[in-house]
């Protein structure tokens, strides 16, 4: 839970300054089951403390303190302040009115490198920490032993060798944090498919009702050796899918895994005419060297269990023979089949004789539409069983090709009227989606449409990002990596246009809060949301770098209409387009 920001809050921001301001340190020393074993209450010399949300270590800290009790800061085993124990640090703001001290928490933190330094001619404590993910990425604990830890997809019958239980990716998250870095203080979501989540899908229950067996599930086996750490089996699992967080909360410690919050329908935390009244310094940049427009992804090589070249098309029907595949449709299977004809819409596939099954996509669970499969390329498909109005039924959903491609543009939607050629004579409209098609070799292309983005491929050419090997080897279909695509560009085009304004101490603010914001030379006030935060406890002083909030353009039209969507193109732009491809510009807008 957030802090709540109260009117004493305001107050006595207002009235700090560096040259009348005293301030304290509260440090409550907790033990290896972090119990509060003792309270050192000191003078602060200098400080900092920084919270990044975009880092896996989401707070770091570093004090120059003055004990005012001598014996707590002996650096002895018997100690309050020893290498076995850690802190959970407060600041104190002075309140002239009610001429006592308030307390804000900063966090718990743990010993890093060379955690205290005593200078006894000066009464000086040096204090360098960092959040308890310390703990787990094996700098102070974390890091595993001579040992193979395996992560299942499913449990399966030893005598048919049929799934019997799929393992969710939440309960294997729970079993690491507790099992191998004993932490019962956690929350943790769901972690599953993009359609499966109530802040994205308002049919999440129905999603999930047919698709119980896949929609947060392991998608295969996961195996970890020794020397790895607790925080890279952990993140592992977070990053099957895109957009997820982890880290320790400030207030309770408690472990947390979670969607990044997209704020939309959060509440402005802190106003544009408060922070004018604390404003010292703003510093507008764009690092050019981040912007990026075109995200290319590259998913897992597709690994099937079987494989056909014998195939025929009748009747938008596939008709597949492969041998040895003998014991009927089973969920979790990879078929590659060689396609003979390109598809027409809502087409189907017959394996074997088992049953004429429907084709369909990943990203919306709809069938595939047409042209998706071209003649004698190879496609690999996954069975799926999905309970449907109360009944199990089988269907097989597009994978892609050998390896698993995606391409995400941000475009304004304006047609170029320029022609490129390719290397076979064919000519194409530049920056076209068929332009990305054929120069990207890419059959799964994506158009993100946002009129007035200062960085759309229009405006800047093609600046692409690869993302390749790694956490990328996880992406098992062309339509996760497409969803991974739009969300990697999004970043790259969002979290880029920033801005970073230095403020009067506000010990209270977070990452992840909307502020409203009038920048310097605009006459208009915009949203932001804060994506680091540094305090600096030497001069009083707070720094917030925060990207422009963009709300989903899903989200627009449902609750303000088309008309708030189209009012972000000219008259001259929409007169270049019909009817119905206005309709498909505004159902192709998406962050």
């Amino acid at each position: 839970m957030s802090y709540i920001i109260t009117q004493e809050d305001l107050l006595i921001v207002l009235q700090q300054s560096a040259a009348s301001q005293t301030m304290k340190l509260k440090i409550e020393v907790l033990d290896l089951n972090q119990k509060i074993i003792g309270t050192i209450e000191c003078g602060l010399v200098s400080g900092s403390v920084s919270i990044s949300g975009e880092s896996d270590i989401r707070r770091t800290a570093s004090f120059i303190i003055q004990p005012t009790l001598t014996e707590h800061i002996k650096l002895a085993e018997t100690s309050l302040l020893w290498l076995n124990k850690d802190i959970k640090i407060s600041v104190g703001l002075y309140n002239p009115r009610t001429k006592q001290y308030k307390y804000y928490p900063l966090g718990c933190y743990v010993y890093t490198d060379t955690s205290e330094t005593y200078d006894a001619t000066t009464n000086n404590l040096t204090i360098n920490c960092s959040d308890f993910m310390k703990k787990l990425d094996g700098t102070k604990n974390g890091q595993l032993g001579a040992l193979i830890i395996s992560y299942p997809a499913y449990k399966e019958n030893e005598e048919t060798g049929q799934p019997t239980e799929y393992n969710i990716i939440r309960n294997a998250v729970i079993e690491t944090l507790e099992k191998l870095a004993r932490i019962t203080n956690h929350r943790i979501d769901d972690i599953g498919e993009y359609k499966a989540m109530p802040e994205y899908n308002d049919e999440w229950e129905k999603y999930r009702s047919e698709h119980v067996n896949t929609w947060n599930t392991i998608p295969f086996d996961q195996e970890f050796t020794a020397g790895c750490s607790v925080l890279s089996i952990l993140t592992t699992f977070r990053d099957l899918y895109p957009n997820y967080e982890m880290f320790f909360d400030m207030e309770n410690n408690t472990f947390v895994c979670q969607l990044r919050p997209m704020c939309y329908e959060d509440e402005i935390y802190i106003d544009n005419s408060f922070l004018q009244r604390i404003l010292i310094s703003e510093n507008t940049s764009v690092d050019m060297t981040a912007v990026r427009n075109i995200c290319e992804v590259w998913g897992q090589s597709i690994d099937a269990d079987f494989y056909t070249e014998e195939c025929s098309y009748q009747n938008n029907i596939y008709f597949s023979t492969i041998a040895g595949y003998e014991n009927g449709y089973c969920n979790g299977d990879i078929i590659s089949i060689k396609i003979p004809s390109i598809n027409q819409s809502g087409s189907q596939i017959n394996i074997n004789g088992f049953g004429t099954i429907g084709i369909y996509n990943e990203a919306n669970d709809m069938p595939i539409e047409s042209n998706m499969l071209k003649a004698n390329n190879t496609y690999g498909f996954k069975i799926k069983k999905n309970r449907i109005n109360g009944q199990y039924i089988f269907r097989a959903y597009l994978l892609g090709q050998w390896q698993i491609h995606a391409i995400n543009v941000l475009t304004d939607g304006k047609k170029s009227g320029k022609f490129v050629t390719s290397s076979d004579g064919e000519e194409y409209e530049l920056y076209s989606k068929e332009y990305f098609e054929k120069f990207y070799n890419c059959e799964r292309v994506d158009m993100t449409v946002i009129a007035n983005s200062p960085f759309t491929v229009e405006k800047l050419g093609e600046i692409p990002d690869i993302k390749i090997s790694g956490e990328y080897d996880n992406i098992t279909s062309d339509d996760l990596a497409a969803n991974r695509a739009k969300w990697e560009n999004w970043k790259n085009c969002r979290l880029t246009d920033n801005i970073t304004i230095t403020t009067a101490l506000l010990p209270f603010l977070d990452v992840n809060k909307k502020v409203s914001y009038k920048r310097s030379n605009s006459d208009k006030e915009h949203q932001y949301i804060i994506s680091s935060v540094s305090h600096n406890f030497s001069n009083y002083t707070t720094t917030i770098t925060m990207y422009r909030f963009y709300p989903l353009y899903e989200m627009l039209l449902k609750e303000k209409g088309t008309h708030k969507v189209l009012n972000e193109y000219s008259h001259g732009i929409l007169n270049r387009y019909t009817h119905d491809e206005i309709t498909t510009i505004i159902s192709q807008k998406e962050f």
